[in-house]
């Protein structure tokens, strides 16, 4: 493959992988209020007490290690890419990705900064939080929750031993982040097991997680940040 080929084929696959990430750190970082809640009919006693489960979760200042398997299908092609990696989560506004196939790339987020490295373009994009569209839009998405969020159908379900929590843009939504958001929990010790979204060109992601230890005492701050290398190119991020 010619090198400007590859390398906007690398672009095109990280920015999907970006994205869905974005997702998942707006489910970890509180501080930011995820729309407002619309007018409706007060959700069942249940639902209230498991969305009060889910953002006392994700609050707590604890970690989580594990393995995850992601697989992307673009719509235009129906082409599929599967990556496996391995991550860390810190409530309430921490992580580290480090994606180990088909290409090694780290994502690292102290809550305030977002790191993507990606060594075999020896290139580092940065940026703040703040800065970022898909984590200003859906920030909170987990720590925050509410029941009727605004532009948004939120359903909650329970079966067997998993609950599902669903988000799918409204009409009236004018700029939404995603299509369609899908998150599987364990029901009793509420672990994430699966993310599901599909993008506003019907693009999918699916990222299964297997938990290998938490929650365990915080990690030390440098975890979750990044020096780049020396001779590195630095880029913004979310520009």
């Amino acid at each position: 493959m010619p090198e400007k080929s590859f390398i906007l084929t690398f672009k095109r696959k990280s920015s999907f992988r970006l994205c869905l990430v974005m997702i998942f750190l707006a489910s970890l970082l509180p501080g930011f209020v995820w729309g407002t809640e619309t007018e409706k009919a007060p959700e069942p006693p249940e639902t209230a007490a498991l969305l009060a489960r889910i953002r006392h979760q994700f609050r707590q200042e604890k970690v989580f290690n594990g393995r995850f398997t992601q697989k992307t299908t673009y719509a235009d092609t129906d082409e599929t890419v599967l990556s496996l990696g391995l991550i860390w989560i810190q409530g309430p506004d921490k992580m580290r990705w480090e994606y180990q196939l088909p290409e090694k790339q780290l994502l690292v987020s102290d809550g305030a900064t977002l790191w993507y490295h990606s060594p075999d373009l020896n290139q580092v994009m940065v940026g703040t939080v703040k800065e970022i569209k898909e984590a200003r839009i859906i920030i909170n998405l987990l720590a925050e929750i509410k029941a009727n969020p605004q532009g948004f159908k939120l359903t909650v379900n329970e079966i067997d031993e998993l609950i599902t929590v669903e988000l799918r843009s409204l009409a009236e939504n004018q700029a939404p982040p995603f299509q369609k958001l899908k998150m599987v929990f364990a029901r009793d010790s509420l672990q994430l097991q699966e993310t599901m979204m599909v993008d506003l060109f019907a693009n999918r992601i699916d990222i299964s997680y297997k938990w290998l230890s938490g929650p365990d005492p915080s990690l030390p701050p440098a975890f979750f940040t990044f020096v780049p290398p020396a001779g590195c190119d630095v880029m913004p991020l979310g520009q």
